[in-house]
């Protein structure tokens, strides 16, 4: 069995297990900003954009699902908008409310 890791933008990461291409754990920006490592995380994604999983939020388990973007919330990584795991919680489950609603996205600058 061969293990990749899949780094990302702000030490963010993706553990994946092959041949079958499961993933193993991963370390998600969550929307406070906080970088967590997941607690449990699914041996394959649901949808083709997100991966089930829950973080630890203050020693409350927090379910949701991971998911890969830029940090200001695109699809296609650019120089100046590097892809980062994100995890985003379910917002109808017990303690959704550890964290604030939606994903982190990187404050853009205005001049």
């Amino acid at each position: 069995m061969t293990r990749e890791k899949r780094e990302y933008g702000r030490g963010t990461w993706l553990d994946v297990s092959y041949p079958w291409g499961v993933y193993v754990k991963a370390r998600a920006i969550c929307s406070d900003g906080v970088v967590r490592n997941t607690q449990r995380i699914a041996l394959s994604a649901d949808t083709f954009f997100s991966v089930p999983a829950s973080v630890q939020v203050k020693g409350k388990e927090v379910s949701g699902y991971v998911t890969v973007e830029t940090e200001q919330g695109f699809s296609h990584a650019m120089n100046d908008d590097p892809a980062i795991v994100k995890f985003v919680a379910y917002t109808y489950r017990k303690n959704a409310a550890m964290l604030p609603e939606g994903a982190w996205k990187k404050e853009v600058a205005r001049g």
